[in-house]
């Protein structure tokens, strides 16, 4: 009989035992899952240290990616160079950058010979190929356009940002009030870039008609409008004031304001999700650097 219980016993220890690793096994199992699930979701978000700046992430992107060795090993030109962002080959003075906004503003109205479009706007002759071309293949895809605005003086640009200003003084707004809401969309009248005849305001019939001249926000969702915003860089044209870069334009999105700063020049930005003054922002950087590797030479 005893040796029939400890055979017994010995059977449900064995099973215990067994019972016991598999539920430690589980238990582990399990754990280590819920420990790559946690690393993979803290994996995916983005540290506080990350800069979300276009301008900081293409340098980034131009530097080298060698070993700290090789980082080390470099002169100082090399070094220098490593930090250039690879852009159009273009320079700043360059008449069609001309960068026109509150902190850059015209001291007088730029000098250009004026051409004039099937309407009698004027617009710079230099961009006027451009143009005329944009606006001749959209017409041959069957669509309408019609140029609401092109140069403006600054004379002219200081009497529309008064009769905006009063209008919403005349609807009981404060002072402060009037000039936010004019300056929202009114450019300031020496830091319109309409003064410098690179600027054009386009719509399309129906929304022409209907108010406003047609510069309505809705002008994205036609069909003109999303063909413009598609092949104008292929002209040399950007959408100067685009959604969600209002912090650095200081102007609020305009869908049909396109601004001419070069085939070269617009492809680029067009390809970075760049404005203007970014754009500006970075060939300046890339201009500090290359006078900085001249002196090295010198």
């Amino acid at each position: 009989m005893a040796g029939k219980h400890r055979r017994k016993n010995r059977k449900r220890y064995q099973i215990f035992t067994t019972l016991f690793a598999l539920t430690i096994g589980i238990i582990t199992l399990h754990s280590c899952q819920n420990d790559r699930e946690n690393n993979e979701e803290q994996g995916s978000e983005p540290t506080s240290g990350e800069s979300n700046a276009i301008v900081e992430t293409l340098e980034e992107e131009s530097h080298s990616s060698g070993s700290e060795e090789e980082v080390s090993s470099l002169t100082e030109e090399e070094r220098l160079k490593s930090k250039i962002v690879e852009t159009p080959d273009v320079q700043l003075a360059d008449w069609e950058l001309i960068l026109v906004n509150r902190e850059n503003q015209l001291a007088e109205n730029p000098a250009f010979t004026p051409y004039y479009t099937e309407n009698g706007i004027i617009i710079d002759e230099r961009i006027a190929e451009a143009y005329e071309s944009m606006i001749a293949d959209g017409r041959a895809l069957g669509l309408e356009f019609i140029l609401v605005s092109g140069y403006r003086s600054i004379e002219r640009q200081q009497s529309n940002y008064n009769s905006v200003y009063q209008t919403y003084i005349n609807q009981g707004l404060s002072e402060e009030e009037a000039i936010k809401k004019t300056e929202e969309y009114i450019a300031l009248p020496n830091a319109s870039e309409h003064s410098t005849g690179l600027a054009v305001d386009i719509t399309e019939p129906d929304l022409y008609y209907q108010e406003e001249s047609g510069l309505v926000e809705e002008f994205e969702d036609t069909a003109e409008g999303k063909w413009l915003r598609e092949n104008a860089a292929n002209y040399g044209f950007i959408l100067r004031y685009p959604r969600g870069k209002e912090a650095i334009t200081f102007i609020e999105y305009e869908s049909w304001h396109f601004r001419y700063v070069g085939i070269e020049n617009a492809l680029y930005m067009d390809e970075h999700d760049l404005t203007l003054e970014e754009y500006i922002e970075l060939l300046q950087k890339n201009e500090e650097i290359q006078h900085q590797i001249n002196n090295l030479t010198e």
